[in-house]
């Protein structure tokens, strides 16, 4: 038998996968991604994938999928010996056993297709300690998967159970198991040192104890993908929430605006309980049913559709704030590998700021920035610049003070030069959030949520995110990321600079605004 493989090649006398239709295997990312996530989520990536497309180019996904591209490139440096297969999939399963009969011992991206499962092994390697015979279907691989994230989870060793079961399908012997993943200890310096970046964990037992919960949820997994029928809550139980599940729109219809899934600190289960019972709206609540204070002044404020105002504790809270005010924004970047010495790993850079500065009561607001635009750490200048532009007196305003807390912290910690400086802004901090989290002003149509992008439009409904470029944090921190990492012209720079400047100018003048309006309270 020939057979002419991606790129060309011809393969003489091998045996051939079955001919499977692609919607009716199931490889890893299939039961990992879909079927544990939600199992109506499996069969409509299987049989409605184009209503779906669009998660899967979802940015923030597309950058954890690049993130575990480039931690895997790393680990591959510890197998110098190695060999890529470049095909998927059939052409990979074949390319796998060629690979081996030719004698090599390290593969990456090593592929099995056996009993309508696929995988694909980020590294398999030779069990070197194990007498091997000379047939490649008898020899003993140990299999490693490499993860992006710094600490093993439960859902790597369901992972390598799934793998392990696709490779004895097709026939390996598979040995060792192992998780790769990043040392959270691990600081830069330099070139990237696999040896120290990565950590490699044998966790054969851990797969061992749950090989029969895999085998089950997989033979169930392959039922599901064999439905020809949209399924039902009622026949698959999805466990996610309307806001988490990639196909609410099937697991959640008839769902209204402000149902029960807003209800602030529900839990899943509980609000999914509610569902079933066919209580959908929030308002549509039982009189009895149990709710904790903020919930219950939450659901008060959604049945009478007016919000609750306790102005005497807005004007005693704000009263405390000492003059000038600084509105302080921070937009950051992180990755699994640092890109700058001295950080760790998924540690946080700092590359941009905005500072509105109110000197008095009604007074015009003074706005301050800084947008690193080159490749190199921005710590220093990022401090000089805050140092000059904020001064020793005054509050301190943000949205969330953990996080910008926990960056000065960091910065204080890099650059000690400027820790009195920065441990200063973290103790003249106050939270504007906290207002709004304290149920201090409770809206209707804040729905339980507290972030800006939920308060600023009820409050300031002439600023709005929707016509910027960039609408989220994580859209500015890649847009950054990209802009100075990619090939790009002027033009292009120009325009990420002015999105990024636009964005994050936007966050501290909405938290002036929003202040303007508690004090007009």
């Amino acid at each position: 038998m020939r057979r002419r493989t991606a790129d060309g090649t011809t393969l003489q006398g091998l045996a051939q996968p079955s001919p499977w239709s692609r919607s009716m295997y199931l490889a890893k990312s299939d039961y990992t991604h879909y079927y544990l996530q939600c199992p109506i989520h499996l069969w409509a990536w299987k049989h409605r994938r184009a209503e779906l497309e669009r998660i899967a180019q979802d940015p923030a996904r597309l950058w954890m999928l690049e993130q575990g591209a480039s931690v895997e490139s790393i680990a591959r440096l510890r197998f110098p010996e190695g060999r890529l297969i470049e095909a998927y999939p059939d052409d990979a399963a074949i390319r796998t056993r060629v690979q081996m009969d030719a004698g090599a011992t390290t593969l990456f991206q090593a592929t099995a297709m056996g009993g309508r499962l696929l995988a694909m092994a980020d590294i398999l390697r030779l069990d070197s300690a194990a007498k091997q015979p000379a047939e490649h279907a008898a020899k003993r691989w140990d299999l490693f998967e490499v993860k992006s994230s710094t600490d093993p989870k439960n859902e790597h060793i369901r992972d390598l159970c799934f793998q392990r079961m696709a490779f004895r399908n097709a026939g390996y012997k598979i040995g060792r198991l192992h998780l790769v993943y990043v040392n959270r200890e691990f600081i830069r310096n330099g070139e990237i040192d696999p040896h120290a970046f990565l950590v490699v964990k044998d966790v054969t037992e851990a797969v061992d104890a749950i090989e029969d919960v895999v085998a089950a949820n997989v033979a169930h997994a392959l039922s599901v993908i064999d439905q020809t029928a949209l399924p039902t809550r009622q026949s698959l139980a999805c466990t996610c929430t309307p806001t988490e599940c990639p196909c609410g729109q099937y697991c959640y219809p008839e769902l209204p605006a402000y149902s029960i899934f807003d209800l602030a600190r529900i839990g899943g289960e509980r609000a999914r309980t509610l569902y079933d019972q066919g209580i959908r709206a929030i308002d549509d609540l039982p009189n009895d049913f149990k709710l904790t204070e903020p919930q219950a002044c939450q659901v008060k404020v959604a049945r009478s559709g007016k919000p609750l105002i306790r102005r005497a504790e807005i004007l005693e809270a704000l009263q405390k704030l000492s003059y000038p005010l600084y509105f302080l924004d921070y937009e950051t970047f992180s990755s699994a590998i640092p890109l700058f010495d001295g950080y760790k790993p998924y540690q946080q850079i700092v590359f941009q700021y905005s500072l509105h500065i109110q000197r008095s009561p009604g007074g015009a607001a003074e706005h301050r920035e800084y947008l690193s635009d080159d490749l190199r750490d921005p710590l220093h200048d990022v401090t000089s610049r805050l140092r000059a532009d904020i001064g020793d007196l005054g509050n301190v305003i943000v949205w969330n003070k953990s996080f910008e807390m926990g960056r000065n912290a960091e910065m204080a910690a890099r650059a000690p030069e400027h820790a009195p400086f920065l441990n200063a802004l973290n103790d003249r901090m106050f939270d504007l959030m906290e207002v709004f989290l304290n149920q201090l002003y409770v809206h209707p149509r804040f729905r339980g949520r507290y972030s800006i992008k939920n308060v600023l439009p009820v409050l300031v409904p002439n600023l709005s995110y929707d016509d910027l470029a960039i609408k989220e944090g994580s859209m500015a921190s890649l847009t950054w990321y990209r802009m100075l990492t990619d090939e790009r012209d002027a033009k292009a720079r120009a325009k990420a600079c002015n999105d990024l400047r636009e964005y994050c100018a936007l966050d501290t003048l909405a938290m002036v605004e929003i202040f303007r309006y508690l004090t007009a309270l």
